[in-house]
């Protein structure tokens, strides 16, 4: 039986996986882009959780807006990220 219920959650799991194009595969998101990522961070959340809230009520509303890059170059991406994220400025650092 654990067999069976493992293969049905495998096979319902991996149509979640996201496919990208050759192109996206080609060329990731590196350091700079991450940069520019975390500086949007703030903006990308509120986006991301309107989205959310307006596809309870049927309204497709910027589906493709996502918080982080995807393919990226791992490491460089995130350590860009970091920095652009702390870079931001919030008013609780004056």
């Amino acid at each position: 039986m654990r067999m069976v219920l493992s293969a049905v959650v495998i096979a319902l799991v991996s149509g979640c996986a996201q496919h990208f194009t050759s192109e996206a595969v080609a060329d990731p998101y590196g350091f700079l882009w991450g940069i520019w990522h975390g500086l949007v961070f703030p903006l990308a959340v509120f986006v991301n959780v309107l989205s959310w809230l307006l596809s309870l009520i049927g309204i497709s509303f910027l589906d493709s807006i996502q918080i982080i890059g995807r393919p990226n170059t791992g490491f460089w991406y995130y350590a860009g990220f970091a920095i652009g994220l702390t870079s931001s400025g919030s008013p609780a650092a004056r």
